[in-house]
């Protein structure tokens, strides 16, 4: 793991934190990822099928993600 990244090719998102980062507006658990090639961090949704997906359902080829950082409550 670097800086809290977790490479998909070392594992995927599992059943407690799937249900922990659930968005039932969306049908699928909110990450924070890193897609291939891209240089900057963005957030997707991730499906149990294994499926990386936006708000519009598009997919992506993910290569590495992390749980979503606790609201900062000033």
């Amino acid at each position: 793991m670097s800086n809290g990244w977790i490479p998909v090719a070392e594992r995927l998102p599992g059943h407690r934190e799937f249900i922990e980062s659930y968005d039932p507006s969306n049908f699928g658990a909110e990450f924070l990822v890193t897609i291939a090639g891209a240089d900057r961090a963005t957030t997707l949704y991730y499906s149990l099928t294994g499926r990386w997906y936006d708000e519009q359902g598009n997919p992506y080829k993910v290569a590495a993600w992390m749980p979503l950082p606790e609201a900062f409550k000033g």
